[in-house]
């Protein structure tokens, strides 16, 4: 991306116009798409390209097919991503595929067209994957912005739809809101969770749909408590459990409508213990039981949580999404120093293949998680 302020002649840019960026001699340097609402030309190549048309799109979507293929991805049944943005040569565009359909997500409004051609050569270069479907969403700078519409080409999805990952069945909202109820993005965490979990008493905050605690219960955790702050995501992970065989009735798993900082106090005070507590917070929360800022708020957080842990030591998985603030160890660091006991880091990891990013930008690579032990001195 090239940001639009200081560009010679950018000011009559066109949203979703078609440009080249010349150097100070007039040589062609690069060619975009002009994304005003973002304040960028999106750089979709070097060379001279006639048309960000339907064929440029296939040859993009062709390669990205080719190292999921590779991957063994392309199942028809699986979910993961087949576009990441600058990482497959479309910068601000993402394709997520779940099963049978994909979810197609735009920057902004200027762009929907070069959304819709990037679904339908999705949908004809991954026919023999069994894609048959795909909807469009756009990604509002504003979040309050309620104006987009989904577009759907090809065959609609379910409003409720089951994917599976790994061979683990998840119920997905492909329609309406940009999340859907399951991140790609976490897949090979969620494969590798039960070395953290397996015997253990799990607590899984700002849980969501309960995907890590429906990792956490299938790799033979002892007990799983889920929380969050909303009813409905809850249920939704209620759902997570039954779809994976789990009985409506069974007393290992807990699911608390709460605010995670209020609950954890509580547990605290009540003599709470968990051997693992995973922390997965969002970037910021504006919900007014809850107003939530990691940057400012989650060493604090993680300090909480080691009360919960055992004195003779205890496992934190903790996350951090790095495009808005300090690196996880950061946040670790910070919160240990606070908490006044030992840790020693584990492991950290970060994004699965399917999420490539250019090697000129680290700062691509926004997921990082670690896993720390802690305990006593």
């Amino acid at each position: 991306m090239v940001p639009l302020e200081g560009l010679t002649a950018a000011s009559g840019c066109e949203p979703g116009r078609q440009v080249r960026l010349l150097d100070a001699h007039g040589a062609q340097v690069a060619c975009g798409i002009a994304d005003p609402e973002n304040g960028v030309i999106r750089i979709l190549d070097l060379e001279s390209v006639p048309a960000f048309d339907g064929r440029f799109f296939a040859g993009r979507v062709a390669r990205s097919l080719g190292l999921r293929r590779m991957l063994g991805l392309c199942d028809g049944d699986s979910a993961y991503r087949l576009v990441n943005a600058e990482g497959d040569g479309l910068p601000g565009f993402s394709v997520d595929v779940f099963g049978a359909h994909a979810v197609v997500s735009a920057p902004s409004r200027a762009l929907l067209p070069y959304a819709r051609l990037l679904a339908e050569a999705t949908l004809t270069g991954a026919g023999d994957a069994g894609l048959r479907g795909a909807v469009i969403k756009v990604r509002s700078k504003d979040a309050q912005d309620r104006s987009n519409k989904d577009l759907v080409v090809g065959e609609k999805p379910p409003e409720k739809y089951v994917v599976k990952e790994l061979g683990v069945p998840y119920e997905v909202h492909l329609l309406g809101s940009l999340n859907v109820g399951l991140f790609s993005d976490m897949r090979e965490q969620r494969r590798n969770l039960g070395r953290f979990v397996a015997g253990r008493r799990v607590l899984n905050t700002f849980a969501y749909t309960g995907a890590l605690s429906v990792a956490a219960a299938r790799a033979g955790a002892a007990a799983v408590t889920s929380v969050d702050l909303s009813a409905g995501v809850l249920a939704w992970a209620r759902e997570n459990f039954r779809l994976s065989g789990f009985a409506a009735d069974d007393s290992r798993f807990r699911f608390e409508v709460a605010d995670v900082r209020r609950f954890m106090q509580k547990e605290v005070e009540a003599g709470g213990s968990y051997d693992t507590i995973i922390l997965d917070p969002p970037t910021v929360s504006a919900a007014r039981a809850s107003q939530w800022s990691m940057k400012r708020d989650y060493p604090q957080l993680i300090a909480l949580a080691t009360k919960l842990l055992p004195c003779a030591g205890g496992i934190l998985w903790v996350s951090a999404n790095t495009r808005r603030g300090p690196s996880v160890l950061r946040h670790v660091e910070e919160g240990i120093r606070l908490s006044g006991r030992h840790a020693a880091v584990l492991e950290v990891g970060g994004l699965p293949p399917d999420f490539p990013t250019p090697p000129a930008w680290p700062e691509a690579r926004y997921l990082e998680i670690c896993q720390v032990f802690v305990a006593n001195e």
